[in-house]
């Protein structure tokens, strides 16, 4: 079926088209963890992780089937430049194929400035725990402390590996 080129760039086509809809899934799933992270829902933040490590499995699967049926059109002259070889086309489905890569190009720019913007908000969460843990170590205080009975405590402080474990 594939063997014939109609068939074979039909078939690209919808690969194209079912990678836009990953790609239109995994922005909406990096908007939704945007909001998990601004709220610090560590649960959902979890939630959205998986969710996006399916979606990202999805799209390798696709984007590999894109490239071997794009090496079947290409033949082998081509294999190792098949971005020229699809700019230098010109006929109807080439042209149809090189607007879906287009956009795919500009929903990963989304992706990428969204993936940003999340990891601006995980860089402020750590900040903020940081500075937790910081007023806890202020708070327990590092210096001796006198008792009611004047006699001198030095209180011991958690270390950080005992924060963590």
């Amino acid at each position: 079926m594939l063997n014939h080129p109609h068939a074979t760039w039909e078939h690209l086509h919808v690969l194209l088209g079912e990678m836009q809809e990953l790609f239109k899934i995994f922005l909406s799933l990096l908007s939704q963890e945007e909001c998990f992270l601004l709220a610090m829902d560590r649960q959902g933040v979890a939630d959205m992780t998986e969710k996006k490590e399916q979606v990202l499995d999805e799209m390798c699967r696709y984007e590999q089937q894109a490239l071997d049926t794009m090496h079947r059109l290409a033949g082998p002259d081509h294999q190792g430049h098949l971005a020229d070889w699809l700019r230098n086309l010109s006929h109807r489905q080439a042209v149809s194929a090189k607007s879906k890569f287009q956009d795919l190009i500009g929903l990963t720019r989304m992706i990428q400035e969204q993936g940003k913007k999340n990891e601006s908000s995980i860089q402020r969460m750590q900040h903020i725990v940081r500075e937790a843990i910081h007023l806890i170590y202020a708070g327990v205080g590092t210096g001796p402390v006198y008792q009611g009975s004047g006699a001198l405590r030095t209180p011991s402080v958690l270390s950080s590996v005992q924060l963590q474990g």
